[in-house]
């Protein structure tokens, strides 16, 4: 059996995950589309060590910010997690809001064995490099239009993702994607639900103390090492703000306040997605009182199969 902590960023999965971690001798997964790359810590909301409290996390830290890393690539790194998890005498726990990663892996989603082409992909950053992201965008316009318009020109990773994959197969990548093997039957999946109030409040807590951890300076790193601007990890929420203060085109007020704005639009889009879905279960999440009957909850749920 798997378990799944799900729901909208800064609903408290992790510290969810890590109790439950501690009470079932399990280790933690992460289902993050920017946490898996290295340097993206304050804005990703990814733990630290201290907040780990001895759980082994996996799925951290796995790609530098310009490597292409498509969904594919994330449940083929998944499935190999979860093995070393459980030959490790874990019980794996995956955790995270990014709904597109949950689905491929749990519907399996089958991709084929992806070839690689260098010279085109050398190509297509060359192209890039020479023309800019919105040329290639313009290609792939002209081959895939419903790719096209899911991916915003400056996602230059996605747009090469999916170039590639017409280049490759002659299909386009969201063809391949929803190939599916149906819905597994080994995963205990549930959800935060906190009252949109208190976790809008939330939000403005954990946005102000991303800022107060130095997300700005964060950002100047990576910016300084040499990570793109167009780079996929750098187009997410808080990262893409920081980058348009240090450019001057918003005061360091306007980027903390679209920032805020645009994590509350972002988790309200998560919960609509994730109550599409009826294979998860719902945990009431904003008191102490449903926060302990939650996770207690869930912790049966998990005994209760491991019996089995």
């Amino acid at each position: 059996m798997i378990g799944c902590v799900l729901g909208p960023t800064g609903s408290g999965k992790s510290s969810f995950a890590i109790a439950t971690a501690k009470a079932v001798n399990g280790a933690i997964i992460s289902c993050d589309s920017v946490q898996i790359y290295q340097g993206f810590n304050i804005g990703s909301g990814k733990v630290t060590a201290k907040e780990m409290a001895g759980i082994p996390h996996y799925m951290l830290d796995i790609v530098t910010a310009n490597e292409p890393f498509t969904v594919a690539d994330y449940v083929k790194a998944l499935k190999e997690s979860i093995k070393i998890v459980q030959d490790s005498g874990y019980f794996p726990i995956i955790v995270g809001g990014t709904g597109l990663y949950f689905k491929a892996f749990a519907y399996q989603y089958s991709f084929k064995e992806k070839a690689i082409d260098e010279a085109y992909r050398k190509k297509l950053y060359q192209l890039k490099e020479t023309n800019g992201s919105a040329y290639l965008h313009n290609m792939l316009e002209k081959v895939d239009a419903y790719s096209a318009k899911r991916i915003h020109p400056n996602h230059v990773t996605r747009i090469i993702g999916a170039l590639e994959a017409i280049h490759l197969t002659g299909k386009p990548i969201w063809e391949q994607e929803n190939e599916s093997g149906g819905l597994r039957d080994d995963l205990i999946a549930a959800a935060l639900d906190v009252n949109r109030l208190a976790l809008y409040e939330q939000i403005e807590k954990r946005v102000d103390q991303m800022i107060d951890e130095g997300l700005l300076q964060e950002v100047e790193v990576l910016l300084n090492a040499g990570v793109s601007e167009d780079s996929a990890p750098m187009k997410t929420i808080g990262y893409k703000e920081m980058v348009l203060f240090l450019k001057g085109e918003m005061t360091f007020a306007e980027s903390v306040l679209k920032m805020k704005q645009s994590t509350r639009q972002y988790a309200k889009r998560q919960l609509t997605w994730f109550r599409g879905h009826s294979e998860i279960t719902w945990l009431p999440y904003t008191n102490n009182h449903d926060k302990k009957n939650s996770l207690k909850w869930f912790i049966n749920e998990i005994e209760k199969k491991q019996q089995l």
